[in-house]
């Protein structure tokens, strides 16, 4: 081929490649707008309905609570979704660790309307405190009236009566004066009545308490999830893992044997695992004739072994440097992380769920952790060495669930 063909030949390619880039690109764009213009631009949790409340009756079996909600006289039954973040001492819990007559903080499902109509979270106050920072700030306290203004890290500062608070710094009851002025404390009340007082030690002591109560639970009880879909024809089950079992479902291994509460129990075999946002995703081998009464929605507790202790005190998922493409890579790290800027307020998804559930087309943050994460890909890291720089680039905020006061 002469020299001129080859130039014309090239110069034709060339062009070629750069219409299909130019088409590619138009096409990208227009997916991209297309996507904000159903999906939308604000983040959903935005214009959740979140309030404190006074927790008047649980309902464990139905699923169902009675509360007095702030600022109105009546009292109202509330059912709770399935699938509902329900926290206790800064851990995952369930509605009959709720003690009668405390306050508590929830956020509302809503409908199209935007009209309440379930309960999506439900939190005691110190859960509620530790997610929004370190407790609330103890400003005042008479010891002669026995009574604490406290200065949360939203809101206007309470005033509670302390005649019948148990206090307690670290594992040991302590007296009211003990506590400094301005220093950090969690606090449960019961109407005007302070009930406990925590030093940040004592706090973390009662969620150790709730991680070990939760584990016997998952032990005998099995972990939530939703049946996402059945195939009867192949053998086959995807199984949805709620947000609290993070860990112990990305703990599985393909060929790990499990079991699906039912009566009789239903034998199983893990096919695959993945994350999916702050979910976890099993596929499973069941017995085509097992999953005759099963429906798709419906929920499912999984028992398996418990991972190890090793598993559990780990920083870092237990499903490190496993074999996945630069792509899955980088959604296994978004869906691992919760993120760490500094919105305030109570709005961004991202903080309370993981970074992979935040709204791209409303946030630069999604997008922005790609690429930092594609950077240290590149730069030939494995993923324990991409989370120590991630956390000590990030803090702390990086491996919980938080919102920013």
């Amino acid at each position: 081929m002469s020299a001129m063909r080859i130039v014309s030949f090239c110069l034709l390619t060339t062009g070629s490649c750069l219409l299909n880039s130019s088409l590619h690109a138009d096409e990208a764009k227009s997916i991209q707008e297309k996507t904000k213009e159903i999906a939308g631009t604000a983040e959903f949790l935005r214009g959740v309905p979140k309030h404190s409340a006074t927790l008047k009756a649980v309902d464990a079996a139905r699923r169902q609570v009675t509360l007095l909600i702030e600022g109105e006289t009546v009292p109202k039954v509330w059912p709770v979704v399935p699938d509902a973040e329900i926290k206790i001492a800064g851990w995952w819990g369930r509605l009959d660790q709720f003690t009668l007559g405390d306050r508590v903080w929830l956020w509302f499902k809503t409908d199209r309307g935007k009209q309440p109509v379930a309960i999506a979270m439900l939190a005691d106050e110190a859960s509620e405190q530790d997610t929004h920072g370190l407790g609330v700030t103890l400003e005042a306290r008479d010891l002669e009236n026995h009574s604490l203004r406290l200065k949360p890290v939203k809101g206007p500062s309470r005033s509670l009566r302390a005649d019948k608070v148990e206090a307690f710094r670290g594992t040991e009851k302590a007296a009211l004066e003990s506590f400094p002025v301005s220093s950090k404390v969690y606090v449960q009340s019961t109407g005007n009545q302070a009930r406990l007082l925590l030093d940040s030690v004592a706090f973390e002591a009662r969620r150790a308490e709730q991680k070990k109560a939760l584990r016997q639970r998952w032990i005998t009880g099995g972990l939530p999830g939703t049946a996402a879909f059945l195939h009867t024809f192949s053998g086959e089950l995807d199984l949805i893992l709620d947000h609290e079992a993070m860990r112990w479902g990305r703990s599985l291994k393909p060929g790990d044997k499990v079991t699906l509460q039912a009566t009789p129990p239903i034998a199983a075999v893990v096919k695959t695992v993945q994350p999916w946002r702050e979910r976890t995703q099993l596929r499973l081998v069941v017995n085509s004739f097992d999953q005759a009464e099963l429906t798709v929605g419906q929920r499912l507790f999984l028992r398996m072994p418990a991972p190890t202790s090793e598993v559990e005190q780990a920083a870092f998922p237990p499903d490190l440097d496993q074999p996945r493409s630069k792509s899955e890579r980088i959604e296994w790290f978004l869906a691992s992380i919760y993120c760490t800027c500094k919105v305030a307020g109570d709005g961004c998804t991202g903080h309370f769920y993981t970074l992979a559930s935040c709204n791209p087309n409303a946030c630069g943050m999604p997008n922005h952790m790609r690429q930092i994460i594609a950077g240290k890909i590149d730069k030939g890291l494995n993923d324990r060495k991409i989370f120590e720089e991630l956390l000590k680039e990030q803090g702390p905020d990086l491996l919980r669930p938080h919102l920013m006061p």
